[in-house]
This record gives structure tokens, sequence and C-alpha cells, in this order.
């Protein structure tokens, strides 16, 4: 597995690792002004994640996968509730993909825009993917593109669309655990991306 960073010259804001039966992906997000609300940054945010997933992986390998993931945001969150305003909705955030192999069944959660494929045995690979990010992104879409790009009304609508992402029914992105995407799938392969 490996990641770059989306921009020459910046740090990568992405994760990946695997344990014997389970993998993670994430893909950290943030905004501009970001800095002001955490010291620790995005790829902070995605690297602890990461850790925290795989950890909680090995350790409770009959966990729910929403569970582990739960857990993992909420042990991040602790680590730098004091020193930052984790409860700020420009605060960093991550789409995740997790796939877990047990007993010849592949188990997966995503949430927000990360994609897990499964190469399925009895058929044509299957993509599984969380939609509600884009879906509420796009809603913003022209607001934005008729704004001067960081400006004080810029940075209000994203902090808006930020905050709805954290919401029930949204896409629920890594600080709300409510509603992300799992199954279980007999006799695949899966891929990340």
């Amino acid at each position: 597995m490996t990641s770059v960073a989306a921009w020459s010259g910046r740090v990568n804001e992405d994760f990946t690792g695997a344990v014997p039966a389970a993998a993670v992906l994430i893909d950290g997000a943030g905004i501009p002004g970001i800095d002001s609300i955490c010291q620790h940054g995005v790829a902070w945010y995605a690297r602890n994640l990461g850790g925290s997933l795989l950890s909680l992986l090995s350790l409770a390998p009959d966990r729910s996968l929403s569970k582990v993931l739960a857990e993992a945001i909420e042990q991040v969150t602790d680590n730098h509730r004091y020193t930052c305003d984790v409860a700020n909705p420009i605060s960093p955030s991550a789409t995740v993909a997790m796939v877990r192999v047990s007993g010849g069944v592949v188990e997966h959660l995503v949430l927000g825009d990360s994609v897990v494929v499964l190469d399925r045995t009895d058929g044509a690979p299957q993509v599984v993917c969380d939609t509600r990010e884009v879906i509420i992104s796009r809603s913003y879409q022209s607001a934005l593109e008729g704004v001067a790009e960081g400006s004080e009304q810029y940075h209000r609508l994203l902090r808006d669309l930020r905050a709805r992402r954290n919401q029930p029914g949204a896409s629920g992105w890594p600080k709300t655990t409510r509603e992300p995407r799992t199954k279980r799938s007999p006799e695949a392969v899966p891929a990340m991306s």
C-alpha cells in the first residue's frame, strides 16, 4: 500500500496500513484556517486515527467495524481535546475505508469518499462507496464558486459545509460514526482507494 501527498511540497495527509487480517486507508481532510483550530494538523490526525484503528482491529477482532471506528476517533480526539478546538466543524477529519477478513468473509466499512473494491469469486467486482459527502458538497459548489477564495464568506460557507457533514443523515465524516457504510461479503478479495 502506498500514498503520496496531494500537492507537491506538502505533507502527506493520508495513512495506509495493515495487520494480518485487516487493512485501513485514511484520507485526511482539512481546509484553510485549520492551523488556528488544531496545532497538530490533518496529517497528525490521519496518522493517529490509522494507528488507533490498526491497534483496535488487532486487539478486538470480534468488535464491529463501526464500534472500532468510534473508539479510535474517541481516542484521537482525547489526545488533543485539551490543546485544540475539537468541537469546531473545521477541525481535522478524514474519510475512512477498512476491511477485515475472518472465516472466509470480508467485512468492510466506508465513510466519506474513500472506496473499497471487492473482487468477488462469484461475479463482477463490487465497488463500495459513500456518496453522501459528494451530494452535500455539490449543494455548496455554486455558492463557493460565486465568492472570492479565502474571503470571510468563503470560509463561512466551508464551515457550514463541514458542520453539515457531521450530522445524522449527512455524510458522517469521522467525527460522527453514526452511519458508516458497512457490510459483510463472502468470498471476496478487497482493494481500497
